[in-house]
This record gives structure tokens, sequence and C-alpha cells, in this order.
């Protein structure tokens, strides 16, 4: 599975556990005339899901562009001081 994939699958999943948890606050209040705790507990944990899905990925994401960068700026040091040392040799 690709990334693209995989990014598509968690915020979808996200994405629908909160309508699931508006549909079902609009459902509670339209039968009961009013939010049962039990919906409110669900609406939160939907909401506590999608904010992980998207905080941890976008996390993720950024601390590994962080090390691609440091890498790439180590493999440039590196090649530009072998650079000036074959320089100074001839």
């Amino acid at each position: 599975m690709n990334n693209e994939i995989k990014d598509l699958v968690q915020y979808g999943c996200a994405v629908a556990m909160i309508a699931c948890g508006i549909g079902l606050s609009i459902a509670s209040f339209a039968v009961l005339h009013e939010v049962h705790s039990t919906v409110l507990a669900l609406v939160g944990e939907a909401i506590g899901f999608a904010g992980a899905v998207f905080g941890i990925s976008l996390y993720a994401r950024t601390k590994f562009r962080d090390l691609e960068q440091r890498f790439a700026e180590l493999e440039f040091n590196q090649s530009h001081s072998t650079e000036k040392e074959d320089n100074e040799k001839n």
C-alpha cells in the first residue's frame, strides 16, 4: 500500500468519525430533545481520534523531512570537504 492510499484511508476514516459523531448528536437531539452523555462521549472520542490521525501524521512527516534535510546537508558538506582536499593535494 503506497503512502497516498494510506493517507487517504486515514483522513477518510477521521472525517467519517467526525461526521458520524455530528450525525449521532443531531439524531439524539431530534429524538430525545437533549444530547445524552454517552453521545457526547462518543463525539469526544471521535474528535480525539481525528485529531490524533491528523496530528501524528503531520508530526511524523515534519520529522522525516527534517532528517532528510540533515542527511542531505551532511552529504553536501562531506562531498565539498573531499573536493577541497583533492584540490589542495593537486
